[in-house]
């Protein structure tokens, strides 16, 4: 293996200080502060660990109001599981017999560690949450699983509806400790009354005792989830579930040369797992589920006793290798990882300073941003040249958090949005608990990208918008913060746009895309009067409805049949196209600078119109009546029935058929069904009382 020199920061970026531009900022109450509080996946979920009365999980949304910007949701779950798993084992043995029979050392392992003596202890301690993580996809009826795992070893699956604000137990879901104790583990090498030391003791407990997990970042056509538990033994457990995470399909042990696992992360088919005592494994998941694991390196050898507590792994598609980063006290170890087998290693080390880390996030393929101790928040840039790493440290200026030091910092999906969890550093006059409780939340970014031109590249027919959930964050915070307004108000102004020819899923698109930027400047915009935005509003209503509708007949007449759904759904189009040609008429009564704009877009349509209605062979409508407003489908426009179960768009809100297939006739083969009106996804909701 080759080794780079000690990276060192002099370099001529050092001195650059980066700004931190401030979205948003709020509060979230905590019990416990530690560091590197918070964990997430993938930016966009968070869960706040450590507490002793509660979850709290922060689950980004584009739903803020200019008056509530913050743009995350905050769910709790309120009922943390309070059961230990491994006092059954410990009613097994003769504690009294086992604690007489203990040297010193072995009898302060014994005593200081709860897990071990909880079933004879009058007092025991409460129960924290130590790792909590969202699984890789929805369940079937699309809901959101998390497993939370407590410090006696107790891994809980909950569940809840996308940005809902409570989680609730799973009760469908299987429960992964007491199925690793009873039915996973083989005998015991003795037998459970000959258990009379404590080492034996220790064993018995240890290779039951689950103290970390991950999810196997798996995407397969089955839906199964692969869980990896890892043991105070130093054991790997590979678990397969079914899709509703009820039954266990398959598993598969590895037995390691690590002590207490402590720290689990997966990246692709990588997974880096450290221990109690500082050591560093990476392993590589099978290609087949039942083969589980298999070792590809032990990277860090030196029992130094720093369990990790954060590390990540990034793919440069450039250099064709991994980067992996750990956190060991104040300093970064970094290793370089081939692709090929036949590449060579790299591995250095880099003093980041700040008496010790407390937040590690990615910011790019070879950048990072780390958090201290004392405060400071950088950007860690790595430099891969021919068999050398170096690095530079840029310092993150963000502004007013003097009395305060990070304990988390993470980016989100496509890294344009960064949020650091801050806790309090000094003591105040007025030092009351609820200030003590809560833990300021800032978001910002550090680079002025456009994530409008951004979202509009990376928009795609059969992709949701909600994919790109940052972007549109982005884009909303800066019209609430006035950040380049006017950019904003002249983005596709309603007199550039060009109904001439035939409709195009481009157009759409740029309509939906206006919409999302409306829907924010509409709540800013405090020099319009609310009739006119209210008039731009349904005129925008207007330009989409009628795009989507013509997009659809165009597709009907191309066809040489159409089916009864097909029929019935044209007629309800073009009698909806009616109804939006009355409403805008009526606007023409009064005067407005819209009214050009508006003629002349129903003079266009009137022409498109017409022309689909000789092809479906319709020589003129009949009347229909604008005051009749029914609910209706938004993609087919047929009235819907009342019923107990919706499906709706997940942005807007606004409802369709229940029979996904009915409505995908209307498209070609191949499509997926998105919101006409602002590109997002839907889902299916059971209404209760």
């Amino acid at each position: 293996m080759k080794r780079a020199t000690e990276a060192s920061a002099g370099d001529d970026k050092a001195n650059i200080v980066l700004k931190f531009q401030e979205l948003a900022r709020d509060n979230v109450k905590q019990d416990n502060t530690r560091d590197f509080l918070s964990y997430t996946t993938d930016g966009s979920c968070i869960a706040l660990l450590g507490s002793k009365t509660e979850l709290v999980t922060l689950e980004l949304t584009n739903k803020c109001a200019h008056h509530l910007p913050f743009p995350y949701i905050e769910a709790k779950l309120q009922s943390l599981s309070k059961t230990r798993p491994l006092d059954k084992l410990a009613q097994q043995v003769n504690l009294q017999e086992i604690y007489d029979s203990c040297n010193a050392l072995e009898l302060q392992q014994l005593v200081l560690e709860p897990t071990y003596i909880a079933t004879n202890a009058q007092d025991v301690p409460d129960t924290n949450v130590m790792a909590a993580s969202w699984s890789p996809h929805l369940l079937p009826k699309g809901q959101m699983l998390l497993a939370c795992l407590s410090s006696y070893g107790a891994l809980e699956l909950v569940s809840k509806s996308p940005e809902k604000s409570f989680w609730q137990h799973y009760k469908m879901g299987i429960d992964i400790a007491p199925t690793l104790r009873d039915q996973l583990q083989p005998p015991y090498e003795v037998a459970v009354d000959a258990i009379d030391t404590f080492r034996r003791y220790q064993a018995f407990i240890d290779r039951s005792w689950i103290t970390m997990f991950a999810w196997r970042p798996l995407k397969t056509d089955n839906g199964n989830y692969v869980i990896v538990l890892g043991t105070a033994a130093g054991s790997l457990w590979t678990l397969t579930l079914c899709p509703e995470a009820r039954t266990l399909l398959s598993h598969c042990e590895l037995h390691t040369l690590l002590g207490r696992i402590c720290f689990m992360h997966t990246f692709e088919d990588l997974l880096l797992v450290g221990d109690n005592n500082g050591l560093v494994h990476l392993y590589r998941f099978n290609e087949t589920e039942e083969e589980g694991l298999s070792l590809v390196k032990p990277l860090w050898l030196r029992p130094d006793h720093m369990g990790l507590q954060q590390a990540v792994i990034t793919s440069c598609p450039e250099r064709d290798c991994y980067y992996i980063v750990c956190c060991k006290a104040a300093h970064l170890l970094i290793w370089c990882m081939p692709r090929q087998e036949a590449g060579s290693w790299l591995e250095t080390r880099f003093l980041v300073g700040g008496m010790k880390i407390t937040g590690l996030c990615v910011l790019g393929d070879s950048s990072y941003a780390v958090a201290t101790a004392r405060g400071q928040v950088y950007r860690i840039e790595l430099t891969h040249r021919t068999a050398q790493l170096s690095f530079s440290k840029r310092l993150i200026e963000i502004k007013d958090t003097d009395n305060y030091h990070p304990v988390g910092v993470f980016c989100s999906q496509h890294k344009n949005l960064l949020t650091v969890i801050y806790a309090r550093s000094n003591e105040y006059l007025y030092n009351t608990s609820t200030q003590r409780l809560q833990l300021p939340i800032l978001l910002g970014k550090l680079e002025k990208g456009d994530s409008l031109s951004q979202l509009a590249e990376c928009l795609s027919t059969n992709e949701a918008i909600n994919c790109y959930m940052d972007f549109l964050i982005d884009v909303r915070m800066e019209i609430f913060n006035r950040f380049e307004l006017d950019k904003y108000v002249n983005y596709m102004p309603f007199d550039m746009l060009a109904f001439d020819g035939l409709a195009s899923q481009s157009l759409l698109q740029q309509l939906q895309l206006k919409y999302h930027v409306f829907d924010a400047l509409i709540q800013v915009q405090q020099y319009q009067t609310p009739e006119h935005s209210e008039n731009e509003r349904q005129l925008l209503l207007a330009m989409l409805a009628t795009t989507h509708i013509r997009l659809r007949l165009q597709y009907l007449a191309s066809l040489d049949a159409l089916t009864a759904f097909q029929r019935k759904a044209s007629q309800c189009q073009l009698a909806e196209n009616a109804r939006i040609k009355q409403r805008l008429d009526q606007q023409l009564l009064k005067e407005q600078p819209l009214n050009a704009t508006i003629k002349r877009f129903l003079n266009q349509m009137e022409i498109h119109f017409d022309a689909l209605q000789a092809k479906f062979g319709i020589s003129e409508m009949s009347d229909v009546d604008v005051k009749e407003q029914p609910r209706r489908c938004y993609i087919s426009y047929v009235e819907l029935e009342p019923d107990l179960e919706q499906q709706y768009c997940t942005l807007c809100g606004r409802q369709v058929l229940m029979d996904q297939q009915l409505l995908l006739e209307l498209y070609e083969p191949g499509t997926r069904l998105l919101c006409p009106c602002c590109h997002g996804d839907y889902k299916l909701e059971l209404l209760d009382t």
